[in-house]
């Protein structure tokens, strides 16, 4: 994992399969994103091709602290996410909630634009 700083905005990119063996690390990334005080954060999950529960659970987690700290906080699945990952999010109803955008760019407009509640 990843991060990237894009000014005010935090991205914190996930690549390759994650599963309850990977989550405490993305937990702590998400953590240490939250911590850093940024206006926003965006996960990019666009490198990703796998995701179990636990991840779900972390990411819904760090959405918490968000509305906690009244920062943006959204996911990115790319412009081609890998089918999986992108199905996980659409059948447990996750796409509305954190929100999950496409691109890049409205990942970040996004997280600067909102608190992660509104």
């Amino acid at each position: 994992m990843l991060d990237d700083s894009h000014g005010d905005v935090l991205l914190v990119v996930v690549r390759g399969e994650h599963d309850i063996y990977t989550a405490p690390a993305l937990r702590d990334r998400l953590d240490e994103a939250m911590a850093a005080g940024p206006v926003g954060v965006v996960v990019d999950l666009s490198g990703a091709t796998f995701l179990d529960s636990s991840i779900l659970g972390g990411l819904l987690e760090a959405r918490r602290q968000a509305i906690e700290r009244s920062m943006g906080y959204v996911v990115c699945l790319g412009e081609d996410p890998e089918p999986g990952v992108a199905r996980i999010l659409e059948i447990t109803g996750l796409v509305p909630v954190f929100p999950v955008v496409r691109s890049h760019e409205d990942a970040l407009d996004a997280a600067r634009s909102a608190p992660a509640d509104a």
